[in-house]
C-alpha cells in the first residue's frame, strides 16, 4: 500500500469516527474528508 493511500484512509476513517462521536460538527468533518480526499486524487493525476 502507497503511504499517501494510508495517510488518507486514516483521515477519512479518523474523520468518520469523529462525527460519529460529535453530531455537532458532523459536517466540518466531511468537509475534511472530502478535502483530504481530493487533494489525494489530485496528486494521483499525471501532470501534463
Amino acid at each position: 500500500m502507497n503511504p499517501k493511500t494510508a495517510i488518507v484512509l486514516l483521515l477519512v476513517v479518523g474523520t468518520g469516527l469523529l462525527a460519529i462521536s460529535d453530531p455537532k460538527f458532523r459536517a466540518v468533518f466531511g468537509d475534511l474528508a472530502k478535502v483530504g480526499v481530493g487533494g489525494y486524487l489530485g496528486q494521483l493525476r499525471p501532470e501534463s
